[in-house]
């Protein structure tokens, strides 16, 4: 990359000292660098820069600086919307328009003047650029990828050219990216690990931070990128601190968190309302409602006239509404008609929100959940009434992991639901990964 700043986006800002010189960093900077290895194993904790300087920056630089009018890169995540959403809007503020030749929202595709090009991916859909030549990709969140893809289908391709692979992420267990990890710490014939905590960079302030924000086994994995965080029970945050019974509170919002359903699988809301307690915010859970063979407008019977018409405290002013969005087929369990049918059926009760956004993670909004329950402070922010809300409690108590760690165990149909419900709340109110924009946000 040219040193004229004018060749600099604005994007290009300056990363946080302590990571430019942190020794580990500098070595990893150096290896690539020297080209003594093929594969490079990236353990890092979070906001630790291992994602910005070695896979955008290096990705865009190795592009520009290419020779060759043939070399192609690849950045990838599991899903292609995880690797959209990690890595496609930075690419293109990170590309100076004088270096690009063109961008292709569909392919997600940026071809460079010199004849490189970059590309997003999801590996779950790698079939699709499988048997073309790679000289270069990063596989992000490397923990959830699919244990087969590298030896399948990414090897032969870097194979070819002699490419490189950084596999970068978050340890969750022992798993494929720990078998990795520990060749590169082995240094096997082309292996190469790395691992720093966030720690190390990261102020005082920003970690104590991240503790208020996250269970202990949690902070230990993303903050401290430590493998020996096990895999536990989902739910692992809960315990009998958690129940606790409390009024409505007449001049507070009732906040009713949505999982939508229906056949076998129930539909279930749970109701509660946040308090403001000093400068903590405190969820109560009141009421659970699951209901099997049920449609949304019934739902919305049942909570209307079965509870808000029959508080003590009267009608509730405001009612917010929270849930997974349609707008993306592999994550989503609504529809556009279900939040329609919610609308039509209460703006004329009362004044209603809509807070909604695809949930991308599973793990991640658990995350959410668990920080809620108990954080690495010890501090509890999140209570259900233990008889109302006797079936989400059984939720945190008996949900379990697939095999795969990355998904519910939805074997028994009547569980999983209303603890989803509360994850949709609490990752868009307290996103382990800060607060995040509304897809639908609406006040009638």
């Amino acid at each position: 990359m040219n040193n004229n700043p004018s060749y600099l986006t604005n994007r290009w800002f300056e990363i946080n000292k302590r990571a430019r010189e942190h020794p580990v960093q500098v070595m990893l900077d150096s290896d690539i660098d020297s080209e003594k290895y093929r594969n490079f194993i990236i353990a890092a904790g979070r906001r630790s820069f291992k994602t910005e300087r070695f896979a955008k920056r290096l990705l865009i630089k190795s592009c520009v600086r290419s020779r060759n009018y043939s070399k192609r890169y690849f950045a990838g995540a599991p899903t292609r919307q995880q690797a959209k959403e990690i890595f496609w809007d930075d690419f293109k503020k990170l590309s100076h328009p004088e270096f690009v030749l063109n961008v292709n929202e569909t392919s997600l595709k940026i071809t460079f003047v010199n004849g490189s090009t970059l590309r997003v991916i999801g590996l779950k859909e790698f079939k699709r650029v499988q048997g073309q030549l790679m000289h270069g990709i990063v596989l992000s969140e490397y923990q959830d990828c699919d244990p087969g893809v590298y030896n399948e289908s990414i090897e032969p391709m870097i194979n070819d050219t002699r490419g490189w692979c950084i596999k970068e992420g978050r340890p969750f267990g022992k798993n494929h990216f720990f078998d990795d990890f520990l060749k590169g710490k082995k240094k096997q014939k082309g292996w190469s690990s790395y691992h720093w905590t966030s720690e190390d960079i990261l102020s005082a302030e920003q970690i104590e931070e991240a503790k208020a924000n996250l269970a202990k086994p949690d902070y230990e994995r993303e903050y401290k990128a430590s493998f020996e965080t096990a895999t536990q029970r989902p739910y692992y945050s809960y315990t009998e601190k958690n129940n606790k019974r409390m009024e409505f509170l007449p001049h507070l919002p009732v906040i009713v968190a949505c999982d939508f359903n229906a056949q076998e699988k129930p539909m279930s809301w749970v109701v509660g309302q946040r308090h403001k307690q000093g400068n903590t915010e405190i969820t109560y859970w009141h009421k659970a409602l699951s209901f099997q063979y049920t449609n949304t407008l019934t739902m919305c019977r049942i909570l209307d006239e079965e509870h808000l018409q029959s508080l003590q405290c009267g009608y509730p002013k405001q009612i917010i509404f929270y849930g997974d969005y349609a707008g993306r087929k592999h994550t989503s369990n609504s529809s556009t008609s279900d939040w329609e049918i919610i609308e039509n059926y209460f703006s004329r009760k009362t004044r209603i929100e809509k807070r909604i956004k695809p949930c991308i993670s599973i793990r991640d909004s658990i995350g959410a959940t668990n920080a809620q329950l108990c954080n690495s402070k010890e501090e509890i922010r999140q209570y259900a009434d233990p008889v109302n809300c006797a079936e989400l409690i059984k939720d945190w108590e008996y949900c379990a992991w697939k095999d795969n760690g990355r998904e519910l165990d939805e074997r028994d149909p009547l569980r999983t639901h209303l603890c989803r419900a509360v994850d949709y709340y609490n990752e868009y109110e307290y996103s382990i990964r800060g607060r995040p924009e509304a897809v639908s946000f609406r006040t009638i």
